[in-house]
């Protein structure tokens, strides 16, 4: 079986100050992002790492990942203006013996080499599965500062990543995405959209994405501790 892992770091990371996008910002010591690819580098059962990065950090950011893992075969397609163009750009230079392929954020750092294993052992048995987590707190729609209802929460879940699909069928539904016209938050929701069953594993809550300042203090707090599992 061949796997490849997607990992997206191709967005301009506007929630945070500063002119540094926010999977490159240093956190204890290193670029978030190399936080986060030390977890499929060092996976026995990825073969292959696809990076998506903003067109002008290719070749000086593209420098930096290869010298920090020199070991493992690395490919750096452009982000597009969207996270799915993003993807699909990834998809498209996948090899044509990819059997599996991981979808992970560039900014999840926290997601263990126990739950990667965990989810290739689903997908095998499936077409995609996505880790999620539990929603904890009471859920309000609101419009215009008002609230309009409680959403019951007993069938809802946070979405995470790494997503895990089979390739040519992930492949598939983002050419058919794209021609017909239509973007989506998340790859899992392709497939919904597209009437294709997706696999939910309830996971490790603190999987969490790294988007506002507070998130980035609290990882700094975790990675100079080193003993977040």
């Amino acid at each position: 079986m061949k796997n490849v892992a997607i990992i997206t770091a191709g967005g301009s990371g506007k929630r945070l100050p500063g002119k540094t996008k926010k999977q490159f910002v240093t956190v204890a010591g290193r670029p978030l992002l190399f936080w986060t690819l030390d977890k499929f580098v060092s996976h026995p059962q990825i073969d292959e790492i696809i990076i998506t990065l903003p067109e002008d950090e290719i070749t000086t950011f593209g420098r930096r990942i290869k010298t920090e893992f020199p070991d493992k075969k690395l490919v750096f397609p452009k982000g597009g203006k969207e996270r799915q163009n993003s993807v699909f750009n990834a998809l498209k230079n996948c090899p044509s013996d990819t059997d599996f392929v991981l979808i992970h954020d560039g900014v999840r750092p926290f997601v263990s080499e126990k739950e990667i294993t965990e989810l290739l052992e689903i997908v095998a048995k499936t077409n995609a599965v996505i880790p999620v987590g539990k929603v904890k707190d009471t859920i309000k729609k609101v419009s215009e500062n008002k609230i309009l209802e409680t959403v019951p929460r007993e069938n809802l879940a946070k979405a995470f990543t790494p997503q895990v699909f089979r390739f040519p069928l992930i492949l598939s539904l983002h050419q058919k995405a794209a021609k017909d016209g239509l973007l989506f938050t998340d790859d899992a929701a392709i497939l919904e959209y597209y009437g294709y069953e997706v696999t939910a594993f309830f996971s490790n809550s603190f999987n969490l994405k790294i988007t506002e300042p507070l998130d980035m203090k609290i990882a700094e707090m975790i990675l100079k501790n080193g003993s977040y599992f």
